[in-house]
């Protein structure tokens, strides 16, 4: 077999297995999830109004996207899982365009309609609420960074490893004045000790250990709230305080820590008992069921 047809096989051996892999994260969606399922874009804009209007190339390309099959290595740009990572493991490019893509969502106005929203009362924290209602508001986010970086993806911040117990250099000195539709916000912080931090996050092997969902939310909701404290500043208002990008590595780690404690042996797939009204994650239509299964929604943690 010449060189030439040994890459063809290869090129094709590797989109069939693109196109497994794809058939895979569908089947194991729900009927309102996951980028790729009929209606689930109506949706996400109808719970994210900017996408129905913007104009960029990322819902350009994405539109026509037929012909990146015919382009090798190519992946990164449209990704079938958004694989959200340790910020301390991000390259030097990723943390870049992290950055520049929470700049354009707060450029065009995105951002300080999450963070009125945030402000609304929306009994999204100190109760079963926390977890899920945070996993459609990070869901959101991501998907208005992809609007312009589809390749970007929430980092999330370890804060229970000691060489994590900092505000993220990269991010140190990051601090945007954002515009919502009712405030500016100048965002400002004032982090306590790497000591204080490690004791707030010391408690998260027992929150870990525990076999229920109430047993276990409950610790988390301590440290979420002690650590917006930590971080000070805008971060310890809960009303304005998805405007510090921290915000969002911040719910991305404890994103990350429900889902692993969902899935160990602790966890034992158990779910928020949440029903009626409490299970519906307003102002948005997703409910507590949509939000279950992070595969479905289009991200992973590595």
């Amino acid at each position: 077999m010449t060189r030439k047809a040994t890459k063809s096989v290869a090129l094709r051996a590797k989109k069939a297995a693109l196109r497994t892999t794809k058939k895979a994260v569908l089947a194991h969606a729900g009927p309102h999830d996951g980028h790729e399922i009929a209606g689930t874009v109506s949706l996400l804009e109808r719970n994210l109004p900017v996408l129905a209007r913007s104009m960029t190339f990322s819902r350009m390309v994405k539109a026509n996207s037929a012909f990146l099959r015919e382009f090798k290595d190519l992946d990164w740009l449209f990704p079938l899982l958004c694989r959200r990572k340790d910020q301390a493991s991000m390259s030097e490019c990723e943390k870049s365009r992290f950055i520049c893509a929470f700049n354009m969502i707060n450029n065009d106005g995105t951002l300080g309609e999450l963070v009125d929203i945030h402000h609304g009362m929306h009994m999204q924290h100190t109760n079963a609420r926390l977890l899920p209602w945070h996993r459609a508001f990070l869901y959101l986010f991501e998907e208005a960074l992809h609007n312009y970086h589809p390749d970007v993806c929430i980092p999330y911040w370890d804060w229970t490893r000691p060489e994590e117990q900092m505000v993220p250099s990269w991010l140190a000195g990051v601090l945007p004045t954002v515009h919502t539709p009712t405030q500016t916000i100048h965002v400002v912080r004032s982090p306590g000790s790497g000591g204080d931090l490690a004791a707030l996050a010391a408690g998260t092997p027992n929150a870990m250990s525990k076999t229920d969902y109430t047993s276990f939310s409950g610790p988390v909701n301590g440290i979420h709230g002690s650590i917006h404290i930590w971080v000070g500043g805008t971060m310890s208002d809960a009303s304005i305080s998805p405007a510090d990008p921290i915000f969002w590595l911040h719910h991305a780690n404890l994103d990350r820590l429900w889902w692993n404690w969902y899935n160990s042996p602790q966890g034992n797939h158990q779910n928020p008992p949440l029903a009626g009204a409490d299970a519906v994650m307003d102002p948005w239509s997703y409910t507590e069921t949509d939000v279950r299964n992070i595969t479905s929604l289009g991200y992973t943690y590595v």
